[in-house]
């Protein structure tokens, strides 16, 4: 169970990531400042999105990268409806059989052959 101290533990670690001068500057700032730097950034995420979205290079690759990954999908989408399939085939013989992902996460740690 993960409590607030826990949470609470992975921010200030996160936080280091920060430069520590831009950290030591906002943590002796006024709130008002503060206030101030908390609207920059903000407006500069908002602006980070809107370029990432008029990126058409960026685009280009997002494209790319959803065609090359298509027919693993898309395999892999089949392989797990044919598992499915198999396991109702044998379940409706009246065989136990365990769940399909138990055959899948047996197969992606090598405990299972073909011959099986």
């Amino acid at each position: 169970m993960i409590t607030r101290e826990d949470s609470r533990a992975k921010e200030l670690k996160a936080f280091k990531k920060l430069p520590q001068e831009w950290r030591s500057q906002n943590m002796g700032a006024k709130t008002e400042e503060v206030y101030r730097e908390i609207t920059k950034v903000a407006i500069g995420n908002v602006q980070l999105q809107l370029a990432k979205e008029m990126d058409e290079d960026l685009k280009a690759l997002q494209e790319q990268l959803k065609n090359a990954r298509e027919i693993y999908t898309e395999g892999s989408k089949t392989n797990a409806l044919k598992i499915k399939f198999l396991v109702d085939v044998l379940r409706s013989r009246g065989v136990d059989v365990p769940d399909p992902e138990v055959f899948l996460r047996k197969a992606a740690n090598g405990e299972l052959s073909e011959t099986e």
